[in-house]
């Protein structure tokens, strides 16, 4: 909505802003010689300034081939770089807090990442909520259970033989094909990549 500014006096020759149109964007206006208003345009852009050590890691990072990322990390930090964001102004978009997604982007530091932030993620880039996956939470959201019910029916074990198989107990096989418990990634690679 447009704010009216107080009237112009007769004597000066400024520009003033006549109204504000949106953030960054008012018409200005002034009284020309002939008694005449003209009246323009006025965007005012600020740009926030790049540190050195943050310029280079986003040269360094648009350089890379999305599809050559292996972890969520690193994919998410690719995108952020990409869209020219700090995060800080991710951790706004997905309500965290700015160390809590700093962590999101250092590899290693986390293995799950929860669906809603993903997915909020996804949409801040514009891009599918695949393409940030890895292949371990790509398993997760993929439905973890009807994959290790159908590993387990592949090998042709029953719920105990395949509890006893790999060390745990079989209560653990029923909430992994029950999806009541999110299988670890380090269990999933000894199951899933060995």
């Amino acid at each position: 909505m447009a704010h009216i500014s107080t009237p112009l006096p007769k004597e000066t020759s400024r520009w003033r802003p006549l109204f504000r149109l949106a953030h960054g964007l008012y018409m200005m206006c002034r009284r020309t010689s002939n008694s005449g208003i003209v009246v323009r345009p006025l965007y005012i852009h600020s740009f926030r300034p790049l540190l050195a050590h943050t310029f280079a890691e986003t040269e360094r990072m648009v350089q890379i081939a999305p599809e050559t990322l292996t972890t969520t990390a690193d994919k998410l930090r690719y995108y952020r770089h990409v869209h020219g964001l700090e995060q800080q102004e991710v951790a706004v978009y997905v309500s965290l807090h700015r160390g809590t997604y700093a962590g999101y982007e250092t590899p290693g530091a986390r293995d799950y990442y929860p669906l809603d932030k993903l997915s909020a993620l996804a949409e801040l880039f514009d891009v599918p909520l695949e393409y940030l996956l890895d292949d371990y939470n790509a398993f997760l959201y993929k439905g973890q259970g009807r994959q290790v019910q159908t590993l387990r029916e592949r090998m042709g074990l029953s719920r105990r033989e395949f509890a006893d198989k790999f060390g745990v107990w079989i209560t653990t096989v029923r909430d992994w094909e029950t999806d009541s418990v999110r299988m670890t990634r380090q269990t999933w690679e000894k199951l899933f990549r060995s």
